[in-house]
């Protein structure tokens, strides 16, 4: 999708040194620049578009930034093949993410910014620290109400690039004279359109919903002359639960530049508290990757990203990956080797819980031996162009097995086997009379045909009036039942075969006698079988005094096998139950979210109705 294009330079001035670079995206050159200094880097997106973001060096200072100039703005260009489009300045971001390699960064967005960003933390929720929006702009119907309010007050037609953006208290006309210069007004006026109201391609356009999905931190600030004011802003924080809400009290627009010290600070302090709380949370595999002890699933997350791994035949194991499906883009399964694994089910998206943010979750079994590479990419509904791709590599060796061996005497007759069990068809063939075997109809896709089919003849046979063997070799590669069928005679003939061989070939699917359930399947009915397991996985709270825990007794039909316990999986905190199926009927479990330390005062209640068959 797009490719380095610069070498990077190191700049060394006063005693901050800066890198800076380029890649290029569909044919546009992205100027980027990097405030080198030590700890998690923070992603600035600037207001725009068709904006310079220049204005923005130098924020946070002691911090590592990774500032960059979108494309047709500051020193990137606009040659680009694609049009520039909302979804265009997501996969910019999301290109930079990944030439400079991020695992994890706080991301920061200003003005029209804040739109970029947001989309980008409620489909890559996994990435960021934390999240700060300044001046944010995520409304744009409410935007429109408001300018219209606002000519109609003043009893006079606003500049909108004046009234957004343009908008400053104090002397930092000199800091803004280069950014003001620069602004490519047609970019701008694409989006925004050129006259007082929103007519541009953000018209409409409405991502303040998508604020309550978010389970990062989030720091929302504003400056008190800033346009449309602070009781529009904190609508957005209203919106965030798990959100801090800041007014700079002599800034409008620009508060990073009208009040640079107490920006620095607040915005500092937000972020080390953000970091310090990370660190003190209790350890787990950030990988994301464990193995159900009891049930033998593998689970990978997008810490797994790039694996590769050794698995056995049978072995079950699921890929969950961060989706935010409300902003058009989710995961798509791009390949895989059907010989060598089966989609279990389709891809199904786990509802977000009391923490917010969900998963896409693909289940898959191994069912052959050999090498295969699971890809996947995150795209949009509107563009076939990935912003991310997820890549695990999976090799399955070849057991030696016990080898099935069937001949004439088994016509008509039923096998069952396993999967990469080699089937051998040995069929007898009289010499000299130019008579052979031939193979009539077969089920490919449970039924492989591992060779070509050779003679066994053995020593002193008569060229004339002898018996030889005509052996065919297969191997099961699926589950499901497939009929062979042989037919006797010349191949040169269009006459009836002189007889026929017929097997029904049963390659039988181990039993997984598990069922998992989630925050889903609340108040739902779930058929189950005896002596079956159940493993219940719910979602838990940021507080670490809250949980899951059975407030009733237990329905007779399950046995609880282990005390509950804390799972850790890509940061969201699970509460885990075992049970096994031991009585046949029909029964309630219900369980209370909450302290346990005050069971009568839960938060919240789970509850399924079990039918044990």
């Amino acid at each position: 999708m797009y490719k380095p294009s610069l070498i990077l330079f190191l700049f060394i001035a006063a005693a901050t040194v800066a890198t800076t670079g380029s890649i290029e995206l569909y044919g546009n050159e992205i100027f980027f620049r990097i405030g080198e200094a030590e700890g998690l880097p923070v992603v600035v997106i600037g207001d725009g578009p068709g904006i310079s973001g220049s204005y923005l060096e130098d924020i946070l200072p002691g911090r590592k930034t990774v500032l960059y100039d979108s494309a047709g703005s500051g020193k990137s260009s606009d040659v680009g093949s694609l049009d520039l489009s909302l979804e265009y300045y997501i996969s910019e971001l999301s290109a930079i993410v990944h030439e400079l390699e991020l695992e994890r960064f706080h991301l920061m967005g200003h003005g029209f910014g804040s739109l970029i960003a947001v989309y980008y933390a409620l489909a890559r929720p996994a990435e960021l620290s934390s999240l700060v929006l300044v001046n944010p702009i995520l409304s744009i119907p409410q935007l429109d109400l408001l300018i219209e309010e606002y000519t109609l007050q003043n009893d006079t037609v606003p500049d909108k690039l004046k009234l957004l953006f343009l908008n400053y208290r104090g002397d930092i006309e000199s800091k803004l004279k280069t950014t003001v210069e620069d602004i490519n007004r047609d970019i701008y006026d694409q989006f925004w359109g050129d006259g007082p109201g929103v007519t541009g391609e953000l018209r409409g356009l409405d991502i303040s919903s998508g604020l309550s999905d978010l389970r990062m931190p989030v720091l929302i600030c504003t400056g008190l002359y800033n346009f449309p004011g602070v009781d529009k802003v904190i609508d957005y924080q209203k919106l965030s639960p798990k959100s801090e809400f800041v007014t700079f009290i002599n800034s409008a627009h620009f508060p990073m530049l009208e009040e640079s010290e107490g920006f620095n600070m607040i915005i500092g302090d937000f972020l080390r508290r953000v970091e310090a709380e990370q660190e003190s949370s209790p350890e787990h595999d950030l990988s994301g990757r464990a193995v159900d002890i009891l049930s033998g699933i593998v689970s990978l997350g997008e810490k797994d990203n790039g694996v590769d791994m050794d698995l056995e035949i049978g072995r079950d194991f699921t890929i969950s990956l961060p989706s935010s499906p409300g902003t058009g883009y989710s995961w798509r399964l791009e390949e895989f080797d059907g010989s060598v694994l089966r989609l279990l089910s389709e891809p199904f998206y786990e509802e977000p819980g009391t923490t917010g943010g969900g998963y896409q979750v693909f289940q898959f079994r191994v069912i052959g031996p050999g090498e295969t590479d699971i890809s996947l990419s995150y795209c949009s509904c509107w563009n076939d162009e990935p912003i991310g791709t997820y890549r695990v590599g999976i090799s399955v060796p070849l057991l030696e097995r016990e080898v099935l061996s069937i001949d004439e005497s088994d016509n008509g007759k039923s096998f069952s086997v396993d999967l990469a069990i080699p089937l051998e068809v040995s069929l007898n063939v009289t010499t000299g009379t130019g008579m052979s075997w031939r193979i009539t109809s077969t089920t490919s896709s449970i039924l492989r045909q591992t060779k070509e089919n050779e003679y066994l003849i053995p020593e002193n046979t008569p060229a004339m009036g002898g018996t030889i063997q005509q052996r065919y070799y297969f191997e099961g590669i699926n589950y499901g039942t497939a009929y062979i069928e042989f037919s006797y005679g010349r191949p040169w003939e269009e006459t009836p075969p002189e007889r026929t061989f017929g097997a029904t070939i049963t390659v039988a699917e181990p039993v997984h006698d598990i069922y998992i359930a989630r925050d889903s399947d609340n108040d739902r009915h779930i058929a189950l079988k005896l002596d079956q397991m159940l493993i219940l996985k719910l979602k838990n709270g940021s507080s670490s005094d809250e949980t899951w825990y059975l407030r009733e007794e237990l329905p007779e039909q399950l046995k609880l096998l282990s005390d509950p316990f804390i799972e850790y999986f890509e940061e969201v905190r699970y509460s885990v139950f075992y049970f096994r199926t031991v009585e046949r009927g029909e029964g309630v479990l219900e369980l209370s979210y909450g302290s346990s330390a005050s069971p009568d005062q839960s938060i919240d209640t789970y509850r399924i109705t079990l039918k044990i068959e």
